[in-house]
């Protein structure tokens, strides 16, 4: 290779890029903590953009569909003011959601609390029947139970030393809550700023990106980059409002059902399942892990129907609800679906459950082109070699 001035670059962005590798793989272990530094600097910045995109979901219909008669009448100074209307209006509307979920939740809350509160004498008392019932029935453990020398003062001391230390971890923990809310306050202040920012300039900001990406990338890579883009954006905006809609369909019918069974705290539980229905899988197990001990609470029978009533209404969800309404949307097989989630699970815990399935969205819709713009029509009819029966069947007597 001749030692020319084009080479000699390439030669060193190779020992550049082997000696950034070989540091990588001897520091690895440092690469989670980077990572959460980053996440940490830039976190508000993030998650502005990640509440822009969920808002503009709405903020979408609000502008189009809510505001259509003002588009179609003013046309001077109207359009100047919709985007601000717009986001304004979006905000009250969840916002207003959200006062009204609280309302309705809030109190009936409150009554379980009150519920499991006034039932824990009548728990401890029917403890105390069965630790009695258990004695009589077996006499002999409670004789050699007696019999153990235990050296209560010992343990009342160990639980006096334990209770101190508690009481020292308390306060630091107080200390660090505080300063964990102060500076919460302050990450959610910019978060709003940030998304309002976003959602005001949104079609500025995406010809500045595109105007960027074209100007430091050849044109091919620049529209391949801009498609993938366009496709990530589509994946994750169907996702957003399929698994928001599949979401209030399914609470909604869990509300209807329990009032037509007479399950009690219906609100609540319904509440509950509407928001662990944005956890794929995990979220279905909560909501009847929660729900059947509530319902269990005023009556154990009742929590085992419960379970069966939910069970039903999860079949229902996963076999015709969720395929229909998300997987449509996303554009992705349910085969896949599952793998996508199974995938992201392990990895990432429930965000990579939430995010996986656009993602793979994404990528199954790239394949999908990739394959069909390089598989050639007449391949699909080449005969199986493998099989000579056939091949002499279709040859002409």
């Amino acid at each position: 290779m001749e030692l020319n001035k084009r080479n000699m670059k390439k030669i060193i962005i190779l020992i550049v890029f082997a000696i950034a590798f070989y540091m990588l793989v001897k520091n690895l272990y440092l690469v989670p903590n980077f990572f959460g530094v980053l996440l940490n600097i830039v976190g508000p910045v993030l998650a502005g953009f990640a509440v822009a995109f969920v808002v503009n979901v709405l903020m979408i219909q609000v502008e189009n569909r809510l505001f259509a008669p003002l588009n179609r009448r003013f046309q001077k100074r109207w359009p100047k003011m919709r985007r601000g209307f717009s986001i304004l209006v979006t905000f009250i509307i969840i916002l207003g959601l959200i006062t009204l979920l609280l309302f309705f939740v809030i109190p009936e809350l409150a009554r379980t609390i009150t519920n499991l509160t006034n039932s824990i004498p009548a728990v401890i008392a029917h403890l105390q029947q069965m630790i009695s019932a258990f004695s009589e029935q077996h006499p002999k453990l409670m004789q050699y139970a007696d019999q153990l020398n235990i050296n209560w003062p010992n343990i009342s001391n160990m639980l006096s030393k334990y209770g101190q230390q508690m009481a020292s971890r308390l306060v630091s923990f107080t200390v660090s809550a505080v300063s964990n809310l102060f500076h919460g306050a302050v990450s959610l202040v910019l978060t709003i700023v940030i998304a309002i920012n976003t959602l005001a300039q949104k079609e500025k900001l995406v010809a500045q990106m595109k105007k960027v990406l074209y100007a430091y990338l050849p044109r091919k890579q620049a529209s391949w980059v801009h498609h993938v883009c366009h496709l990530t954006n589509r994946a994750f905006y169907n996702c957003v409002t399929g698994t928001l809609t599949e979401a209030c369909i399914l609470g909604t019918l869990c509300f209807i059902g329990m009032n037509i069974f007479r399950f009690p705290y219906a609100i609540l539980i319904s509440v509950l399942v509407a928001f662990n229905a944005l956890i794929p899988i995990i979220g279905a197990f909560l909501s009847t892990v929660i729900g059947a001990l509530l319902v269990s609470i005023v009556s154990p029978i009742e929590g085992l129907w419960f379970i069966v009533y939910f069970c039903v209404l999860q079949q229902l969800e996963g076999n015709l609800i969720y395929p229909r309404v998300v997987g449509s949307r996303v554009g992705l097989p349910v085969l896949w679906m599952l793998i996508a989630i199974t995938i992201g699970g392990n990895a990432f815990g429930v965000l990579g459950m939430i995010i996986n399935i656009p993602i793979c969205s994404v990528i199954y819709a790239l394949l999908r082109e990739d394959v069909q713009r390089r598989a050639k029509p007449q391949t699909w009819n080449i005969p199986d070699e493998a099989n000579p029966q056939e091949k002499a069947d279709k040859q002409p007597e």
